[in-house]
């Protein structure tokens, strides 16, 4: 079930890419790469997801005059997570059921070789390699080139390996 359709099933619990489950309805959070600093954020790069009602208060809070939300400048992601802290938005987690991240502020291959520059020591997760760095079913990679993109598109959506009989 897609992403938009699961967030259109207000008050139900649907599954996410195969992975973890969103409550929806009186639950509010947002999930992604979460970054070890004071209370925390989810990284931009890696991208996020929020809960229709998290978004709404989002959206309300620009809204509003008198909300201390930045309505201009600053990190967005930062800037994104000190609002929805703000409204009462919770942080959720997005591992996967070997505790492997979903969301990665890195390409897989720096990911896969141990490589991601900045994020040892603020990940709130320990940042796996190899075979242990990437959920099987991730959602996001970021830094990745077009060429990079092609190539990972004809390995998950157009190679069709046989077995070979030796």
């Amino acid at each position: 079930m897609g992403l938009n359709r699961t967030l259109e099933n207000e008050g139900s619990q649907e599954l996410l890419g195969g992975i973890f489950y969103l409550s929806l309805g009186n639950y509010l959070f947002h999930v992604g790469t979460r970054v070890i600093v004071d209370k925390g954020y989810h990284s931009g790069g890696a991208s996020y997801v929020l809960s229709r009602e998290s978004l709404r208060r989002f959206y309300a809070a620009h809204k509003d005059p008198k909300s201390k939300c930045r309505k201009d400048g600053g990190s967005e992601d930062i800037e994104i997570a000190s609002c929805l802290r703000m409204n009462g938005v919770l942080q959720g987690k997005s591992l996967d059921k070997q505790n492997r991240e979903l969301f990665h502020p890195s390409s897989f291959i720096n990911h896969f070789r141990g490589t991601v520059v900045g994020l040892e020591g603020y990940a709130e997760n320990p940042v796996g390699t190899r075979y242990n760095c990437c959920g099987d079913k991730s959602i996001s990679f970021h830094y990745v080139n077009p060429d990079e993109q092609y190539f990972m598109n004809f390995l998950l959506y157009r190679a069709h390996p046989k077995r070979c009989q030796l």
